[in-house]
């Protein structure tokens, strides 16, 4: 008879609820953390747990069901659920709209206290709810409430309660700095418990500080405290989930950070090193540098233009800075596709032919060198960075050139596309350098700021930079967006010259990612015009060798 009882009180636990429900899919490690952390609420063992999921494999859908068995077993008290969000916009809806379809379509949308009550209002989805409201960033279920607040930098979130939960979603993205000051002490009045969601990035994250905290309690009471689940364990409940994650480790390789952060959970300690030996040495390749171009091949030009900003005077009085701007810098590719490839950005090899680099020229000057070069190697396209003094120069081409010119504007978001893609394209073999002998840079002449300008196209010498501008490219998260930061840190000096280390070359390389898959890489027969631009580039080839060049090299 008892055990028939409680059969039926099972019925009405908000959690056996969410687990039996038949429109409801919970899984397994969903389940875990879903009761371990409802029964820490209910009855008040306070705590903090860490909750760290890869992506799209139902976090949210875990958050929406904790939050709304928590409100439904609280109906008839007073209570708030406080939920962190790092953004402004968008996140908040995606929560609250989530927790609405929740309440709304799997549990009882009445405040009535008769159990047979809740049941016969759970079958009537028309039936009107006055004790459940919609707002913005607010849901109000009976005497509860759950508010989405942002933690973005510019917003001041002090004075709110949670004493029923605080959670903080995409914790790796909210600054430690912000939590502590304005969103801990919400929790402080009743030891509420506090639960920290998202995916791991490095251990300089809040995410990865309270799953180290979390442990440590764990450890203290026995009871599990973080939840961490990988893409692996996800794939052996989803097929379909495993078939994805496989097919993105092919694309970008199993050591690309967001293959190891976003989907098997690896904190990545040695972000730093972006470039490491293993992918150095996948960039090697064994053709020739080129000096003419071949007509029957695609080329394209990628070109980093100088940013706008001197050093200092004080900076180089501090840190012995060498008084010169950064370089233009431009990288001639033979872009090719594997046979057997379909036609697709995600698969063109990238073959690095030869280099430029053009420092303190000025703009008239620059101007005619790339033009020439351009005429000379007629490249299918041209991606050229169009901020600050970029603007200037690829208008000019693009009166020039046209079509063939393809401007991007190096915004934050597309500056963590460049890292991402790039790290994709060395990963998977689509970046060659050509062959090139070890060159001592102290013993090749080269001596930075000795001229008045440099224009140095030596291709073993520029790739020797190339290489050590890699190894120094350092990559962090910005904290309060799904943007990074990377590159050559200011200051930094190569190990061996001693001197100034830019990443003009690299960034230069980096602009490949910006291609759009409209390159020419098959041509049909009867296509009129490229022939004929075939026929005028042999004859201008003829007439440079019968002339003695045109002097480019």
């Amino acid at each position: 008879m008892d055990n028939k009882r409680n059969m039926k009180l099972n019925l009405f636990d908000p959690v056996t609820r969410a687990l039996t429900a038949n429109n409801c899919y919970i899984r397994s490690y969903q389940a875990e953390a879903l009761r371990t952390i409802y029964d820490a609420v209910i009855y008040g063992k306070g705590g903090r747990y860490a909750v760290t999921f890869p992506r799209q494999s139902g976090k949210n859908e875990l958050q929406a069901q904790l939050e709304a068995a928590v409100m439904f077993a609280n109906l008839h008290k007073n209570g708030s659920i406080i939920k962190i969000i790092p953004t402004e916009k968008n996140q908040g809806k995606v929560s609250t709209d989530r927790l609405c379809s929740v309440i709304s379509g799997r549990w009882p949308i009445s405040a009535g206290k008769n159990p047979k009550h809740l049941i016969r209002d759970t079958r009537n989805r028309n039936s009107k709810n006055r004790n459940f409201k919609a707002k913005k960033d607010e849901i109000i279920y009976g005497n509860t409430r759950m508010k989405c607040l942002s933690a973005s930098p510019n917003t001041a979130i002090v004075g709110a309660t949670a004493d029923l939960l605080l959670e903080v979603d995409e914790a790796q993205m909210v600054s430690p700095e912000k939590y502590d000051r304005e969103c801990a002490p919400m929790a402080a009045s009743v030891n509420a418990v506090q639960v920290f969601y998202g995916t791991v990035w490095d251990n300089q994250t809040l995410l990865s500080r309270e799953m180290t905290l979390a442990q440590r309690e764990a450890d203290n009471d026995g009871c599990k405290h973080v939840f961490m689940t990988t893409a692996a364990e996800v794939g052996k409940e989803v097929p379909e989930y495993e078939t994805f994650v496989r097919t993105q480790i092919e694309l970008l390789g199993r050591e690309h950070p967001s293959i190891r952060t976003q989907f098997f959970c690896e904190e990545i300690t040695d972000l730093t090193s972006m470039f490491t030996p293993d992918r150095l040495n996948k960039m090697k390749g064994g053709h020739d540098p080129e000096y003419r171009p071949d007509p029957d091949r695609c080329y394209v030009f990628l070109i980093d233009v100088a940013g706008s900003d001197e050093i200092t005077p004080a900076s180089k009085k501090a840190n012995g800075f060498s008084d010169r701007r950064d370089a233009t810098v431009v990288t001639i590719c033979e872009v090719t596709l594997p046979d057997g490839k379909d036609y697709d950005p995600k698969n063109f090899v990238w073959k690095v032919i030869g280099r430029r680099l053009y420092r303190n020229l000025r703009a008239e000057h620059l101007e005619k060198e790339i033009c020439a070069d351009i005429d000379l190697w007629h490249p299918a396209k041209v991606i050229i960075d169009h901020s600050g003094l970029g603007a200037m120069l690829s208008d000019i081409l693009v009166s020039k050139y046209k079509s063939r010119i393809q401007p991007v504007d190096i915004t934050a978001p597309n500056k963590t596309k460049m890292a991402w893609d790039f790290l994709a394209m060395v990963d998977t073999g689509r970046w060659i350098e050509h062959k090139g002998d070890e060159i001592n840079i102290l013993k090749s002449g080269f001596v930075p700021g000795k001229e008045p300008y440099e224009v140095l196209k030596e291709p073993e010498l520029l790739q020797q930079m190339f290489y050590r501008e890699l190894r120094a490219c350092r990559i962090e998260p910005t904290g309060n967006s799904a943007n990074v930061r990377w590159g050559v840190k200011d200051g930094t000096r190569d190990h061996a010259s001693g001197r100034i280390l830019h990443d003009d070359l690299v960034m230069s390389a980096a602009m490949s990612v910006f291609e759009n898959g409209s390159l020419p890489l098959r041509r049909i027969e009867d296509d009129d015009e490229h022939y004929e631009m075939l026929a005028r580039l042999a004859a201008k080839r003829e007439r440079e060798l019968l002339y003695g060049g045109s002097g480019v090299w």
